[in-house]
């Protein structure tokens, strides 16, 4: 396994020269680089994937997936909907076919016709029988919150094998500033995907 590991002023460097893509990434990186924690998250990835024995990430590819977390939870959902009524849609369509059939054989022609609709909407789908992302409930814009801590936990997890709640909790604060977060309530994100948590 390879050992490197890119240094804290890498990611420094990585995460002053890094170019959003939105004006959203843009004012959430400005928070980033400011914050006299920035580094936080990075330095214990590394420490942990080191003591798990495994590679940490590049610091750009680390950036990307942090922006990317921050994805509102209402687009997840809303594309969520599109594809459940699609998914609707087409099983009336074929439940016309099958009932229209007149033969084995027209059936399987017919029904060959809907196998490419089928896979573009195994391929689209965030989870059809999944609660809402971020959860049912958004007290004060938490369901955005939650959800990116969620993400992040199962990110750290598989990457350098700790959920990281702490340097978690600290993330929140930088990129959901001025709103505060406690350890506390991101355990309680944090058992909920995982009942017995790293920390």
């Amino acid at each position: 396994m390879d050992n490197y590991l890119p240094s804290s002023e890498a990611f420094r460097k990585a995460l002053a020269l890094y170019q959003p893509m939105s004006r959203r990434h843009a004012k959430i990186l400005s928070s980033w680089r400011e914050h006299p924690s920035k580094s936080d998250l990075w330095r214990a990835l590394q420490r942990a994937s080191v003591k798990h024995g495994k590679a940490a990430p590049e610091p750009a590819d680390f950036i990307d997936f942090v922006l990317g977390s921050t994805m509102p939870a209402k687009r997840l959902n809303d594309h969520n909907d599109h594809v459940l009524k699609c998914f609707e849609k087409l099983k009336r369509e074929i439940g016309t076919v099958v009932s229209d059939a007149d033969s084995p054989r027209n059936l399987w022609r017919d029904l060959e016709k809907f196998e490419e609709r089928l896979r573009e909407l195994a391929r689209s789908t965030y989870d059809l029988n999944a609660p809402p992302a971020g959860g049912r409930k958004d007290q004060k814009g938490s369901r955005d919150r939650k959800l990116f801590a969620q993400r992040m936990f199962r990110y750290l997890n598989d990457c350098c094998g700790e959920h990281l709640l702490v340097e978690v909790t600290g993330m929140l604060d930088i990129i959901y500033y001025p709103v505060e977060h406690s350890e506390r309530l991101a355990r309680l994100w944090l058992e909920e995907i995982s009942p017995k948590p790293i920390v």
